[in-house]
């Protein structure tokens, strides 16, 4: 997604923009040397000793993970109201959530 529709999506509007990555350790390998390769001193995130960022900021900064820290707060503030979901019930009350998430808080 990050190759084939954000960056060329921003490299169309601009290519005078600085790139702010997650924290999140699914990413932090192939999306770090995707960065490296192209937005050389243009990102900011969490970082290895030999990437080339523009700023290094420790994982879990409340600074960086504003959004993240927003969507779970949202859907915890929504979910978890007593009385609470079973188990099974969670999926049903959270798939809802998403499509609201995606469609009108975006």
């Amino acid at each position: 997604m990050l190759e084939n529709w954000l960056m060329p999506q921003l490299n169309e509007d601009s290519n005078d923009y600085i790139f702010q990555q997650d924290g999140s350790r699914a990413h932090y390998k192939d999306v770090r040397g995707y960065l490296n390769r192209n937005l050389q001193q243009r990102w900011m995130g969490r970082t290895g000793k030999e990437d080339d960022a523009l700023m290094r900021w420790p994982p879990r900064s409340p600074d960086l993970t504003t959004c993240d820290i927003f969507f779970w707060g949202f859907v915890k503030d929504t979910v978890f109201v007593p009385p609470l979901p079973a188990n099974q019930q969670i999926f049903t009350t959270v798939s809802p959530l998403l499509w609201l998430w995606s469609t009108v808080i975006c």
